[in-house]
């Protein structure tokens, strides 16, 4: 029955493709960059983490590793009391878009806290927080 064995030929070459493309979509979606699946992490700062400066800066920098959602990315800046310093709102340059700044007052001696939050373009949420300290 020649009709028969063609078709059973047709049946294993229809299967054989649908499993080369299930591999091919498999090594496709392995082989993606691990950048994607990563979140936005904060690169930079200046003041530093953790730094001693000898003059207040009037500029609070920070810098991360991808492009940031300026409606859900912020900055607040507090004195060694919790007291809230930096009253003006973070801003993102559209020409920078990874990078955040706000307007410092003049700062007096002493330590200050940074909490940011950031919504990378990605749409993941990262946060965090930090201490300089203005020498006296």
């Amino acid at each position: 029955m020649p009709g028969r064995n063609m078709h059973t030929k047709i049946t294993m070459l229809t299967r054989f493709v649908r499993f080369v493309r299930c591999v091919a979509a498999g090594a496709l979606i392995a082989a993606a960059p691990v950048a994607a699946l990563a979140h936005g992490k904060l690169e930079s700062a200046t003041p530093a983490t953790g730094s001693t400066v000898d003059t207040a800066p009037d500029t609070l920098r920070l810098a991360f590793n991808e492009e940031l959602e300026p409606a859900f990315s912020s900055v607040k800046v507090s004195d060694a009391n919790g007291k809230p310093v930096a009253h003006d709102s973070a801003k993102i340059d559209p020409a920078t878009p990874r990078v955040m700044t706000v307007a410092m007052p003049k700062l007096a001696p002493g330590a200050y806290t940074v909490q940011w939050a950031a919504m990378t373009a990605d749409a993941h949420r990262t946060k965090g927080t930090y201490t300089f300290k203005v020498k006296g």
